[in-house]
């Protein structure tokens, strides 16, 4: 009999339970209050994927309260982080989070809409995070190409949007757009030569890719 992945999903979640009670404060409370962070099994994995490529310089866009923004600087708590919010009552709760952390002069909150915060900010990035709108992901993957450094690191949550990528018999019609567009997002990296990239299928999908 096979397993959905749902149950796999939450059979991962009850192991991971040894999680920092600071950003176990910030989960419980986000969840409390339905503000989307990123699941304990991408958190997990992004304080890994920090902690292994111990990156200079890390860029994330969609900070909402800052949960994964820490996840990333408890990997690796030397590395600075630009990460960018356009809601400005998530911008001020990440601030406060981020303070109470201690973690104020690493990460930086910027607020704005994406698109135009990212043609202001200069120089290269080790590791990249996307968790925003996804109907703009092929938009932040070409603002930030450029900004990658060699081997940068490129992390995308939410790409196999709740199975609705893989055919149309698992869509929802207001969200056929959004699902058309993420599915050209994983065909245009798979087909970038400058990058090798997976899919985990964690959580809601996650994107790996690593620029040559």
């Amino acid at each position: 009999m096979d397993i959905s992945q749902e149950i796999l999903n939450q059979f991962i979640k009850s192991k991971l339970t040894n999680m920092d009670p600071r950003l176990s404060k910030i989960e419980k409370e986000a969840q409390k209050r339905n503000i989307p962070i990123v699941s304990k099994e991408v958190s997990r994995l992004l304080t890994i994927l920090s902690m292994l490529k111990k990156p200079k310089r890390i860029l994330e866009i969609g900070t909402a309260v800052g949960f994964s923004a820490l996840s990333m600087h408890i990997g690796f708590p030397e590395a600075k982080i630009i990460t960018i919010e356009m809601d400005f009552d998530m911008v001020m709760e990440a601030k406060k989070n981020i303070k109470e952390f201690g973690a104020q002069d690493k990460i930086v909150v910027v607020g704005g809409e994406a698109e135009e915060v990212l043609e202001a900010i200069e120089g290269e990035f080790d590791m990249i995070f996307f968790d925003a709108a996804k109907a703009q992901y092929i938009d932040y993957f070409n603002l930030t190409k450029e900004k990658m450094a060699k081997n940068c690191l490129l992390i995308c949550d939410n790409v196999l949007f709740k199975g609705m990528v893989v055919g149309r018999r698992y869509l929802k019609r207001r969200m056929i757009t959004i699902a058309k567009r993420m599915n050209k997002f994983i065909k245009m990296i798979e087909d970038d030569p400058d990058f090798v990239m997976t899919l985990l299928p964690i959580s809601d999908g996650v994107l790996i890719a690593v620029k040559k």
